[in-house]
């Protein structure tokens, strides 16, 4: 019996880019082929990485998990300081590890393919040189990757910087325009080194033999239009794109069931209003308190996922909460401040009827792929573009007027934009869409569906590339 195809997956260090890497892995072993993940030392990763990973193999008894030893030469020396920016550490780690991610590629596990995380860039070298097709996977929506393949030249054609052009629009193919300010902020100065750095991935990104997607066309049908025509990449060919989302974990898989879930149980359908900023996003202690302020006001349901600032411990949250505030809401509101909160099965449920996001791309995909309408309260990266492109391009969320990076949103705002998302005619329109997407979402990963057909184009890429690479060396020798 012939062995299967073996798949590599080199995740970069972050749990929301690690979630949908083993997503991808649990759907390439449903399609019958052989999975391995090379992990980054332990000793670069946080421990809720490693608890992931521990979730995912008990899941996916035949997923092979293999740790990458240190490298040879600490990242340290390629620029990795506790001084640079931690964007600039990831990137060094990654590097690093490109030697050991090159003999396991050699050795028993020997693959038909490698797929790095968006980051991991330069493990498409180490693909090349040993002959294996390279491609990544782009944890993101595909607007957002029509962005950062133009966004390197965008950049080399101004002479002057993104932040001087301040909220002035800016335009790139398939993408509607939207401030240079929403743009990441790594890329917003000039001449510095993360921007140099992030420019030269995004730069890389056009080397891989194809980009797999977290996305579904339905989703993002201009950016993706952009992408596939070829739009995006002015001075050579754009790469394959497959969009194969949504790529998001199962709410029903935990082992055992939050509590909070059973306090959602007792309230009424689409009653409660769902505040989660991601598992690293934490609001400043006054906008905590004019947060807590507008949510009594408006008199809706709540589940808040308060999040401690960084360097305290969880319970520290609540020392935030205005003086009575738990008392005068506990009999419409709950507020959790563990480290971790089921937010797929929150999304889920019958009872949950908005959700204040981050809009972190698998947040988004969740709220999607659950029919939650989203009011968008970006705080970094690229969620900003999101806020953008779920509320004047897919129009299935709300923004908070006003507000904008660094700025305090007062109490009589977050009172406002709830009962907006509630009570108005704007949610009924909301709603209606965002239903009509979560159908969508389905209807991808059935048979014949978008990313069904997408994956199963990446599968046949993935062979033909086999073969041309094993003909080139052939030749070659």
């Amino acid at each position: 019996m012939a062995a299967a195809r073996r798949v590599v997956l080199f995740p970069s260090l972050g749990v929301g880019h690690l979630a949908p890497m083993l997503e991808l892995a649990a759907v390439c072993i449903r399609h019958g082929l052989a999975v391995t993940v090379a992990v980054p030392d332990p000793a670069t990763t946080a421990p809720a990485f490693s608890a992931a990973l521990r979730k995912y193999a008990s899941r996916l008894p035949s997923l092979s998990v293999h740790p990458l030893p240190p490298p040879p030469h600490p990242p340290a020396s390629s620029g990795a300081d506790a001084a640079a920016h931690p964007l600039l550490r990831m990137l060094a780690v990654l590097r690093a590890h490109a030697p050991a991610l090159g003999d396991l590629l050699r050795g028993p596990h020997a693959a038909r393919a490698l797929v790095a995380d968006m980051f991991s860039v330069y493990a498409l070298d180490v693909a090349a040189e040993l002959g294996v097709p390279g491609y990544l996977l782009f944890c993101t929506g595909a607007t957002n990757l029509a962005v950062f393949l133009r966004l390197p030249r965008f950049c080399a054609g101004s002479s002057g910087s993104l932040r001087e052009l301040g909220d002035a629009p800016v335009s790139f193919p398939g993408v509607r325009p939207l401030p240079a300010s929403h743009l990441p902020e790594e890329v917003l100065d000039r001449g510095t080194d993360i921007s140099a750095a992030m420019l030269d991935a995004f730069d890389r990104m056009a080397d891989a033999r194809g980009i797999l997607v977290n996305t579904f066309d339905a989703l993002e049908g201009p950016g993706v239009a952009a992408l596939r025509d070829g739009r995006c990449l002015s001075n050579r060919a754009t790469p394959p794109v497959y969009c194969v989302g949504p790529l998001i974990t199962d709410g029903g898989a935990e082992e055992e069931r939050h509590p909070c879930l059973a306090w959602l149980d007792a309230q009424p359908e689409r009653s409660v209003v769902f505040l989660c900023f991601g598992s690293r996003g934490a609001l400043s202690p006054e906008q905590v308190s004019e947060m807590a302020t507008g949510l009594e006001r408006s008199e809706q349901r709540f589940l808040w996922a308060l999040r401690a600032p960084a360097g305290t411990k969880p319970d520290a949250a609540m020392s935030l909460l205005p003086d009575g505030f738990l008392a005068r809401t506990a009999d419409r509101g709950v507020v959790v401040t563990a480290s971790w909160v089921p937010q797929v099965a929150v999304l889920q449920h019958a009872s949950t009827g908005a959700f204040v996001t981050h809009c972190g791309w698998n947040s988004t995909l969740e709220a999607v792929a659950a029919g939650v309408p989203m009011v968008c309260w970006p705080l970094d990266a690229e969620q900003w573009m999101n806020k953008v492109f779920i509320v004047e391009e897919m129009k299935i969320g709300i923004e908070v007027r006003g507000y904008k990076p660094g700025a305090l949103v007062q109490a009589d705002i977050v009172d406002a934009i709830l009962r907006r998302i509630m009570e108005s005619d704007v949610q009924q329109g909301v709603l209606e869409r965002v239903m009509a997407m979560k159908e969508s979402a389905a209807a991808a990963w059935k048979e014949g569906g978008s990313s069904c057909t997408a994956f199963a184009e990446f599968l046949k890429d993935m062979e033909e590339g086999n073969v041309a690479m094993a003909h080139s060396n052939q030749v070659e020798t």
